[in-house]
């Protein structure tokens, strides 16, 4: 019998951090939150997101220690990269916030003019949405559309669906966590469940990394 041993190439990282001091972040952010959107036309609930316009609270003295937290996590991620941090200063140049609810998702983006991106998961009800990476096509694909995710047998050859042939990876997150990852790395939202009345409330931002 032919042994068959695989070697994996060339993974993408995406790092998880959590915060041991969730609790303060949540009571100053939900103080603050109001600050950092914009009122809807109707006079009624606030528009958050990054074309709100709202993409400063990294300049808010209030959020002084949370911004800390997070620098300390992008720089725990590059050193796993073994990414000479003594060369560059980390510049976080935007911050925004991003609610969303049953109704609505966050479509497939990236944020090409940035070098990370991250996001910090400020409320998250049962059944909150998860975040969805993706790619364009798994590398190990031998030809376009042999691996789609279309239920089309006459394009998918695939029989299971596993990380050697998917060109998206959900991942579950909570609470407390933080995400930090390539800017390049297109993501969104996917629905999992019924989520109630509530929402589910990020704080994301963009990082360049700037020579010294």
């Amino acid at each position: 019998m032919m042994n068959c041993s695989l070697h994996y190439l060339f993974p993408t990282a995406v790092g998880m951090f959590k915060s041991d001091s969730h609790e303060t972040f949540k009571r100053v952010f939900f103080d603050r939150m109001p600050e950092h959107c914009i009122t809807h036309e109707s006079g009624q609930g606030l528009i958050s997101g990054e074309s709100s316009g709202k993409v400063y609270l990294h300049t808010d003295e209030a959020f002084r220690s949370f911004f800390e937290f997070v620098s300390r996590c992008i720089e725990s991620y590059l050193d796993q990269l073994a990414y000479d941090r003594s060369r560059v200063d980390i510049h976080i140049v935007k911050t925004w916030i991003s609610a969303t609810d049953n109704r609505t998702v966050t479509p497939t983006h990236a944020h090409g003019t940035s070098h990370l991106s991250f996001v910090y998961y400020m409320n998250m009800p049962k059944e909150a949405d998860a975040i969805a990476f993706q790619i364009q096509a798994s590398p190990n694909e031998p030809y376009y559309g042999a691996f789609s995710e279309g239920t089309n047998r006459q394009r998918s050859m695939i029989l299971e669906r596993n990380a050697l042939n998917a060109n998206q990876s959900i991942m579950l997150v909570e609470e407390a966590q933080l995400l930090v990852f390539p800017s390049h790395l297109h993501h969104g939202t996917v629905k999992m469940g019924d989520m109630g009345n509530d929402q589910r409330v990020v704080l994301a931002g963009d990082v360049i990394l700037v020579f010294n």
